[in-house]
């Protein structure tokens, strides 16, 4: 089986500026990577690849910036709310080469 990335990879990702705590990273790392598992193949025969990596560390930490955020506005500085989207083109570009297909009979 592949070696996913743990709390220190998505640690490193995210940089120093942060508040979570590692159980909240711990614990959105889980099901941002059964989330994953559900729509990519992971290769079975060497390391997580660099982009699946890339990919899994972004959504844990969408995943924790939606938690700060449950109804999906930001709300800027002059009070304008801006809706964020539930798709996110970097994930899919970066997990493309390995999404699962449908087969239709």
């Amino acid at each position: 089986m592949p070696t996913a990335p743990n709390l220190d990879d998505v640690k490193a990702y995210l940089g120093e500026d942060h508040s979570w705590t590692d159980d909240e990273i711990e614990n959105a790392l889980a099901s941002e990577m059964v989330a994953q598992a559900h729509v990519v193949n992971v290769p079975a025969d060497a390391d997580y690849p660099d982009d699946l990596t890339t990919a899994l560390c972004r959504r844990t930490v969408r995943a924790l910036n939606m938690k700060a955020n449950p109804l999906g506005y930001v709300f800027g500085v002059e009070g304008d709310a801006s809706f964020i989207s539930a798709n996110d083109s970097e994930i899919k570009r970066l997990e493309a080469p390995y999404r699962k297909r449908r087969v239709v009979r």
